[in-house]
């Protein structure tokens, strides 16, 4: 039931204002991404508005590149007859707004699964299990802290090895709950595969949120905790 649910959260990647629009054109320095998001950023999961876990996401510099190291815990009970935990690992390395290796591993309630991927000139040498193939080098992943998603058509989703197609819609300003209080935000649909899921950044390009809904049609939201960065 949620194991789908789970893939439709990293799938997602991310057309508004000039501003917004120059941000995802820029590579930027590990430097300049710190001073986005500080060390750490750190969402509160919910299910129907009930709190079910955390994703969190830290950056750091690493050999001249920017390495961006993302976990998310969930734990689901339905009473005393079912539970449900999932663990999601990943870790990133960029240089000049490209990826040059990937590391995940999943533990989707005790069923392992890992995924790697290493730039090699022109192109990214992915690697799932036995399976090994070539993808294009500029594809982005699917962890939502980089704005340039928002220009994409396509990403690599960090669940499945696959390349997720997007359609990204504006959908207009809005506010949203991030760090304990109301931020304004722009708010977009991803579109595509990805028809149902809605994320919000703000207009310094920062990732604040994000909502979809499940299988069984109730709604997972990522809420910030703390917006982080030097340029609040």
């Amino acid at each position: 039931m949620f194991k789908l649910t789970l893939v439709t959260l990293f799938t997602a990647g991310l057309l508004g204002t000039s501003s917004l629009q120059a941000n995802q054109s820029e590579s930027k320095t590990p430097d300049q991404v710190m001073h986005l998001y500080g060390d750490t950023l750190v969402f509160d999961v919910l299910r129907s508005g009930r709190t079910i876990g955390t994703h969190r996401l830290d950056f750091s510099e690493e050999q001249g590149m920017l390495r961006v190291d993302v976990e998310m815990d969930l734990n689901i009970r339905f009473m005393a007859l079912f539970s449900y935990q999932y663990r999601y690992l990943a870790s990133e390395w960029w240089s000049n707004g490209q990826l040059q290796r990937l590391d995940v591993r999943i533990d989707d309630d005790g069923d392992l699964t890992e995924l790697s991927a290493q730039r090699e000139g022109d192109y990214i040498h992915l690697v799932q299990g036995s399976q090994s193939r070539q993808i294009p080098a500029e594809l982005l992943t699917t962890n939502h802290w980089n704005v340039a998603l928002l220009s994409q058509s396509a990403v690599l989703n960090t669940l499945t090895g696959e390349i997720s197609q997007l359609a990204v819609e504006f959908l207009g300003d809005a506010t949203a709950p991030a760090g304990g209080k109301e931020v304004p935000v722009r708010q977009y649909r991803l579109g595509g595969e990805l028809e149902d899921t809605d994320t919000w950044y703000d207009d310094q390009g920062r990732w604040l949120g994000m909502e979809f809904s499940a299988r069984d049609d109730s709604r997972i939201r990522l809420i910030n905790r703390t917006i982080g960065g030097q340029g609040e």
